[in-house]
């Protein structure tokens, strides 16, 4: 069964896109509330193809009795040790889709690579303005690996999110990042091995670690009552060094990989 990959989180655009608003209409500076709810959307088969698939995805937000914060959006979850705005920090698990039975009738030739679990942490901060124009302003790094179960190294990623009110009722958002990754991921999900070049034609290849992609996405959401939101977001990632030199990109893909997707969420206290 074909799966949507980690960097969907766009996919569920309100699981996403609520992070940054509050259930009153008026002020986002507020405590934010718990909810649950979940999206529909677009995305290319794999990381660096260009064949699309259509996925669901589930997210929560919900802050214990003790005042941590626990987050899932799609295939990643965390827990927040730290302050609900301010400095934050604690674990962080993510589920890596596989590639296997693609579309590609070439890239099908070259090594499949199997669905993992990801382990590690993360560290961030979180700001939030309140004044006549409320805003909230958050960067967090984020390190996982899955200690060489699929791939060896680990994969570091930086976020960064930006929410402001437009309307009583309607949030607009934006945000950048960067991903980078150790060579042996890089070989797990963009090399090509002599095997798979005997196989399926394409250069051998051996790629190394660095800068893996650089991404940037917009979104939008509309609160239709104090306790159901609807959003939309449009989610952009380039990749970079040696995974955009790969053949399976350069060959049978492209580097310039595009997210888009709706959601809804039900929001309590």
């Amino acid at each position: 069964m074909k799966m949507m990959r980690r960097e969907i989180l766009s996919a569920a655009a309100l699981c996403a896109a609520i992070q940054g608003a509050d259930a009153s209409p008026i002020d986002i500076s507020n405590e934010l509330p718990n909810f649950f709810g979940g999206g529909v959307g677009s995305t290319t088969e794999y990381a660096g193809g260009k064949d699309r698939i259509v996925g669901v995805v589930p997210g929560m937000r919900y802050v214990t009795g003790s005042g941590h914060l626990f987050e899932w959006y799609g295939t990643y979850a965390q827990y927040n040790f730290g302050s609900l705005s301010g400095f934050q920090w604690g674990p962080a698990l993510a589920l890596r889709l596989g590639r296997r039975d693609v579309d590609d009738p070439v890239v099908s030739q070259v090594h499949s690579v199997d669905t993992t679990l990801e382990g590690g942490g993360f560290v961030g901060y979180e700001y939030s303005h309140a004044g006549d124009i409320p805003y909230r302003l958050r960067a967090e790094v984020t390190v996982v690996t899955n200690a060489g179960v699929v791939y060896s190294g680990a994969r570091t990623s930086l976020n960064t999110s930006a929410w402001f009110p437009v309307h009583r009722r309607v949030f607009v958002g934006g945000g950048l990042g960067a991903t980078w990754v150790s060579g042996g991921f890089n070989e797990t999900y963009y090399g090509v091995t002599a095997e798979d070049a005997a196989k399926s034609g394409l250069p051998l290849y051996t790629p190394g670690g660095g800068l893996n992609q650089v991404t940037g996405w917009l979104a939008a959401i509309y609160q239709i009552n104090p306790s159901w939101y609807a959003g939309a977001m449009v989610y952009y990632q380039r990749l970079s060094g040696d995974a955009a030199d790969s053949p399976i990109v350069t060959q049978r893909g492209t580097r310039n990989q595009l997210t888009y997707g709706v959601g809804i969420a039900y929001a309590f206290r």
